[in-house]
């Protein structure tokens, strides 16, 4: 008897109510409401987000709706909102059947008092959802046409957190705002580098399209595929000028390999912040007075050493079994005649097991698969390690490099792009080959 008075815990209690939720659900199928009827449905709404997406789906449209405009939502969003999504829905728009741009619709009414021009004055001009955002967010906030494609290009990507609040930076640069003299950006841009990063390639997430930029104004755009391919794609930091010199290195340099910038980047970072061969860190280390073939050496003989530290650990709570929550991401395996795998590595010594047998320096990455940064995943091809891939938090996969750190040849190519298509992973353009200036 004591057992029925006993409070149940409120998950018990949410997923009672979910279940209840649903068996009603079933009886009310409101996909085959107009637009209009749908949003005061979505609008009337109350409770804990488990029971809505119960009953109205979890992947469904009208739930991410929910989760994005009403779900612990300040009174004044969900008025925004509501007024947004009652103006879409009398217009002949694919907007709102679409999951995949409740969150930036959400951006948009969050922003709507700074609009330069009228909500009701938009009418869609494509059936293409992605085109029909695009086309909304140029009129509400567009006033003079020149925003950058990459900076509208985020709306409809989802990367509107891409390392600056890509939203504030729409409305600056729609009421005629310089971009250099934008708030939020992470440093300070010349005149040159703010001309060619509003003329960078669409697809481009920020710090892409600011590599871009720098390299331009450096009249270095053959070395954007390199630059893109190593660390100075990932992170920015004050010491990015330095990084840039380095890149100048390279392009002072007559015959060398642009695609050892990477490598060389990897060993003067962890000379700087961590030290190599028991030295301690050098942050004020620099390629002033250094050979091209002196950098090379150095830098093939600490991947080596790397590979051959297999009985070395850094830390002395770190073992060879030592692993990590690993990301999300299934693991592969297919082929015909010739077995192919992509696995997730999740231990230290599974890093250097790939280290040591593609001659790379992947250990290196064990600090940014521990924090969630990143995971390296392993491509073999008949029970042969090929290439060695890292995919960043985002789902973007960053790099891709087989023995003493070559391309991927067109076979591999083909199952990293299979891989990627079926787990919704982003593979930028300059990965699999040379990156077009």
């Amino acid at each position: 008897m004591s057992n029925r008075l006993k409070p149940l815990p409120h998950a018990v209690w949410q997923a009672q109510q979910a279940r209840i939720v649903l068996s009603a659900a079933k009886r009310l199928d409101w996909r085959r409401w107009p637009l209009s009827r749908q949003v005061d449905y979505l609008f009337s709404l109350y409770g804990p987000l488990p029971v809505i997406q119960a009953q109205l789906g979890e992947n469904s449209a009208l739930a991410q709706f929910y989760e994005h405009c009403i779900h612990e939502q300040q009174a004044a969003h969900r008025n925004q909102c509501a007024r947004l999504l009652r103006s879409l829905a009398t217009k002949r728009t694919e907007l709102l059947w679409r999951p995949e741009v409740a969150s930036a619709l959400a951006v948009v009414a969050r922003w709507l008092p700074q609009r330069c021009r009228e909500l009701a004055d938009w009418q869609p001009r494509s059936r293409n959802p992605f085109r029909q955002l695009e086309s909304l967010v140029r009129h509400l906030f567009d006033q003079y046409g020149d925003v950058p494609a990459w900076v509208i290009n985020s709306w409809t990507a989802g990367r509107l957190h891409d390392g600056l609040n890509i939203a504030e930076l729409t409305v600056h640069l729609g009421r005629g705002g310089a971009l250099r003299t934008f708030r939020g950006l992470p440093g300070p841009l010349s005149r040159k580098v703010e001309h060619h990063l509003r003329l960078a390639p669409a697809g481009y997430p920020f710090l892409y399209a600011l590599r871009y930029a720098q390299l331009a104004a450096r009249d270095q755009l053959a070395w954007l595929g390199p630059v893109l391919d190593s660390r100075l794609s990932r992170y920015l930091g004050r010491d990015d000028e330095f990084w840039l010199r380095v890149v100048d290195f390279f392009a002072a340099a007559p015959m060398v390999d642009p695609y050892q910038l990477g490598p060389v980047c990897d060993w003067i970072h962890q000379k700087r912040t961590v030290g190599v061969n028991g030295e301690p860190a050098q942050p004020g280390f620099s390629l002033k007075g250094r050979s091209m073939n002196g950098v090379l050496t150095q830098t093939a003989q600490w991947h080596r050493q790397l590979t051959q530290a297999s009985h070395r650990t850094p830390e002395a709570s770190l073992t060879l079994g030592s692993t990590w929550e690993p990301m999300p991401i299934p693991d592969f395996s297919g082929g015909g005649k010739c077995s192919v795998r992509i696995t997730q590595l999740r231990t230290y010594g599974d890093l250097l097991d790939e280290g040591r047998t593609l001659r790379h320096c992947v250990a290196s990455y064990l600090d940014s698969c521990r924090r969630g940064r990143s995971a390296i995943f392993s491509l073999t091809l008949n029970d042969t390690r090929t290439v060695t891939l890292e995919v960043q938090a985002n789902r973007t996969i960053v790099q891709a490099r087989g023995l003493f750190n070559r391309r991927p040849n067109d076979e591999e190519s083909a199952w990293i792009q299979r891989w990627a298509a079926d787990n919704c992973l982003l593979i930028p353009k300059h990965l699999l080959g040379w990156c077009e200036a």
